[in-house]
């Protein structure tokens, strides 16, 4: 494909607009609202004991390490070209590896919100999950979403390489037919795009068509919530709007991926695709940004009771 200097140069202009400013941006405020969620939570015993805010406060940690990664590799190499690229050159090897694992815990994170949160509302047997849902069982789950994110992208680890310290090329691992059909294709297929974001989606249309209605029944039998039906509202709200913003920031970039896996590092020759990737980049933050905002406001603050949320 022949491109042109001014393309290029428009390519440029687009990736330090986009990818420079506002995504620094998005990852600075996020960087900073992520950190406060996690002290708060951390900091006061009764948010600590509620598994919802155990699920929350994992989220929140593994986002300030996802926006570390796209600040260190996309915004610093977009706003200073020269010494950007330098310092992209040494820090891909070493952060892409724990950068698509911590995405792969925060994909996962998402899905088993969205799961916990259908059995306690959509689920026949709802009160039994109820009894055995605790912030230790909860621990357990994160704990098995991140030994599993870790195995998953050892071979992330051998898949680039940089030549000369001059230009980064995939390694002989990473070329190899074998990497490219398992782990670009039928393995990120099935694991990465098709079980957490049919978990997601299934969980989502679940939740509001059963939370649709029980507003209608509440209504044809005009009773007045309590104050523990409005938290639990809000709480309903803030899950709902965590798992909403990802479908809607992550599906194009699964969408992207999905296409990279069929056409491979040739797709990158195209400036659409780099624009479009550049793009998605940007929903990426946005979403490991969202989660702080909504905690502030639809989280558990004043929770002066112990039951579980």
């Amino acid at each position: 494909m022949n491109v042109t200097k001014s393309e290029i140069q428009g390519l440029a202009d687009f990736k330090r607009l986009i990818e420079g400013y506002l995504l620094s941006c998005v990852c600075i405020i996020g960087l900073i609202g992520n950190s406060i969620t996690c002290l708060s939570i951390l900091s006061n015993r009764i948010r600590r004991s509620s598994p919802t805010d155990v699920f929350i406060c994992s989220l929140s940690f593994t986002s300030i390490f996802v926006l570390a990664g796209f600040l260190l590799t996309h915004g610093i190499r977009s706003i200073f070209h020269q010494y950007g690229e330098k310092l992209y050159r040494y820090l891909f090897i070493r952060i892409f590896p724990p950068h698509i694992t911590f995405l792969l815990i925060q994909i996962y994170l998402t899905a088993a919100i969205s799961i916990d949160r259908y059995l306690l509302i959509c689920s026949w047997r709802t009160m039994t999950y109820r009894k055995w849902r605790t912030s230790k069982r909860m621990l357990y789950i994160i704990s098995g979403i991140t030994i599993f994110s870790i195995i998953y992208c050892l071979p992330f680890w051998f898949e680039y390489v940089v030549i000369n310290n001059e230009y980064i090329s995939l390694s002989s691992i990473g070329s190899h037919p074998i990497f490219r059909l398992l782990m670009r294709q039928y393995l990120y297929f099935i694991f990465i795009f098709l079980l957490p974001m049919s978990c997601i989606i299934t969980c989502t249309l679940s939740i509001v068509y059963t939370l649709y209605k029980h507003t209608k029944t509440k209504f044809k039998s005009h009773s007045n919530p309590c104050r523990r039906k409005k938290h639990s509202r809000k709480i309903n709200t803030l899950l709902l709007s965590i798992m909403i913003i990802f479908l809607v920031t992550q599906l194009p970039y699964f969408i992207y991926n999905v296409i990279y896996a069929l056409e491979g590092p040739s797709l990158m020759q195209n400036l659409r695709a780099r624009q479009y990737l550049v793009i998605n980049n940007l929903l990426s933050t946005i979403n490991a940004s969202a989660t702080f905002v909504l905690y502030t406001l639809f989280g558990t603050k004043k929770v002066t009771y112990p039951q579980q949320v």
